[in-house]
């Protein structure tokens, strides 16, 4: 997981399963014969979710740089694995996958999962319900099915987890992820001052300790390029039997449109694909469900979770959606100074798709499909004008 920043920190965690006094041991070069140069002791661990889930929490790291880890206990070492740090300037471009509802089909979220280790991003962005019932049976499934965002070559995507309605308590998030805040609400920074990721949770107040949160990690970092919030329920959801959200128009959407680098925004839930033309609030002539289209000034909210959860007809579209269709699919996102690209992707075909690396990561791989309505397959979002 990347937990804070992401050109300095990470955090690893592991189900063990046997063996005793686990170690984390890691290398900024591949050793042979396990001789890394460094290893951590776990920092905390707990058995959460029948699971005997160990964290290990590395600091001090050097941006833009691969480490390969392994785990040692009484029985050896494990296989050896890597991820890599972000650059810590806001002139490298970024990928990130961001999606979310995973939390039934346990074929489809594979076939989504694969997509992850072929496409190689800096993060994988995933916003909440993991599973349908927050069952241990159904966390053990979720994690072996996302060993299959595991590249062949042991290469590990670092998560930025939300928490989902059916996370049925905060608990859930925080035992299995080692978030940073109890309440599921922290921010980490990509990429120096190019992008700040604000992970919210709309299952608890949006009013209080969130609200003060929200407004201070905007203030904080309202110098960057970009600042994207993700958060779990949909303000106005694009499925008709889903409630709005008005907790979150009233106390989150003010503060996201006073900050101009705030441009997109993430929401799952509803188990449908939508992407808005950008829009802020506004209940005048024009406007729908408290929103107006706004180019210059807008927000585009992208969405609404479709990992591997049942799909729900896309039946409440605005005047201001630009597109909606019920398509299995995740978004693929790059991010550089100028502009923000959202691609969606209907990953299940991925067996189809050739490998990226991590030096390839911008390019279109062979057999890749991409969700492509009437209004266009790239979604490219400018800074405000």
């Amino acid at each position: 997981m990347f937990n804070s920043n992401a050109s300095y920190e990470a955090t690893i965690a592991w189900n063990q399963l046997s063996g005793e006094n686990p170690t984390l041991h890691f290398d900024t070069v591949k050793p042979s014969e396990f001789n890394f140069s460094h290893s951590v002791s776990i920092e905390t661990s707990n058995k959460a979710k029948s699971m005997n889930t160990h964290f290990a929490r590395l600091t001090n790291l050097k941006p833009d740089q691969k480490y390969y880890f392994s785990i040692k206990d009484s029985e050896g070492y494990s296989i050896i694995y890597h991820f890599s740090t972000v650059p810590d300037v806001p002139t490298e471009r970024l990928s990130f996958i961001a999606g979310g509802d995973s939390r039934d089909l346990s074929e489809t979220r594979r076939k989504g999962n694969k997509m992850v280790a072929k496409l190689k991003p800096h993060a994988v962005l995933f916003n909440g319900d993991f599973t349908g019932l927050d069952t241990p049976k159904q966390w053990v499934e979720w994690f072996d099915d996302w060993e299959h965002s595991i590249a062949e070559d042991g290469r590990v995507t670092p998560l930025v987890v939300t928490r989902g309605n059916h996370e049925l308590t905060n608990h859930s998030i925080r035992n299995l992820f080692n978030v940073p805040h109890k309440r599921i609400y922290y921010d980490v920074q990509f990429g120096g001052t190019l992008l700040n990721i604000i992970s919210l949770n709309s299952e608890i107040y949006k009013f209080g300790r969130q609200k003060l949160f929200l407004r201070n990690s905007l203030k904080t970092h309202d110098h960057f390029n970009w600042q994207i919030p993700q958060y779990h329920r949909p303000i106005r959801a694009h499925v008709a039997h889903k409630k709005e959200m008005n907790t979150e128009y009233r106390n989150f959407v003010p503060l996201f449109e006073k900050h101009k680098n705030v441009r997109l925004c993430l929401e799952n839930d509803s188990h449908t694909c939508k992407v808005t033309w950008p829009i802020i609030q506004s209940e005048g002539f024009g406007s729908e469900e408290g929103f107006i289209r706004n180019d210059s000034t807008g927000i585009v909210y992208a969405g609404e979770g479709c990992w591997g959860a049942p799909l729900r007809a896309a039946n409440d579209s605005k005047c201001w959606t630009r597109n909606a269709e019920a398509v299995n699919q995740v978004n693929w996102i790059f991010v550089d100074q100028s502009k923000i690209e959202v691609r969606t992707i209907l990953y299940e075909n991925v067996a189809e798709v050739s490998d990226l690396s991590e030096k390839t990561r911008f390019d279109m791989p062979d057999g890749i499909r991409l969700w492509t309505p009437s209004n266009g397959a790239v979604v490219t979002i400018l800074p405000r004008r």
